[in-house]
């Protein structure tokens, strides 16, 4: 008989808790202040092995084939100085000093022309 009470109480107290209404939520209007690129238009992975970093671009919207109508290739800067270009999706950047660097990426047309895809990244060699 507890333990039906006890049951009884559990359960009102529950339906009770359940019949005040929920707020809305209230809708908040943004203004964009600066156009974002699509990230997903230029994506990369890298890995360290000793003092070399191995990269990895994918970027649908080019082709690293010279003879493609959308050839493009890949500028790399470290520490903000250029460093070299890649006409390949992969490469390996080798004998980096140690410390912390700030790469960045740029996919520019076989002219040098940027087509608006750039990455930063941050890479630490023991």
């Amino acid at each position: 008989m507890v333990r039906m009470i006890i049951i009884i109480i559990v359960s009102l107290i529950i339906v009770t808790g359940c019949v005040n209404k929920i707020p809305e939520p209230e809708t908040i209007i943004v203004e964009a202040s600066e156009v974002q690129k699509d990230h997903s238009l230029f994506s990369f992975r890298h890995m360290i092995q000793g003092n070399d970093v191995k990269i990895e671009c994918i970027v649908p919207t080019v082709s690293f084939n010279k003879n493609d109508d959308q050839a493009a290739k890949i500028r790399l800067y470290i520490d903000n100085r250029f460093y070299n270009e890649y006409d390949t999706a992969a490469f390996v950047v080798k004998n980096v000093q140690a410390g912390p660097h700030n790469f960045r990426m740029e996919v520019v047309s076989l002219e040098n022309q940027s087509l608006g895809l750039s990455r930063n990244f941050l890479v630490t060699i023991p």
